[in-house]
């Protein structure tokens, strides 16, 4: 089973510093019950499955985060 990176709607460099942050808490707040999820199974495959999707919101997060911190810098 393979997963695709999520892009958020509108796309990052679309969003407010607001919105972003917003975004970023929500993508947090996903990725932390991801890994509660991970902590707790036990299957191989759904293991996987769950590091597959940590590291989707990981790279999510990353690039809200690089986003804010280039608004940030314009202000």
């Amino acid at each position: 089973m393979t997963m695709t990176e999520l892009a958020p709607d509108p796309s990052v460099t679309a969003l407010t510093h607001q919105a972003a942050k917003s975004q970023a808490t929500q993508v947090m707040d996903t990725l932390s019950s991801i890994i509660i999820q991970y902590l707790d199974a036990e299957a191989p495959i759904l293991r996987a499955s769950l590091l597959e999707a940590m590291s989707a919101q990981t790279s999510q997060l990353h690039a809200l985060l690089a986003h804010m911190k280039a608004l940030e810098a314009k202000a």
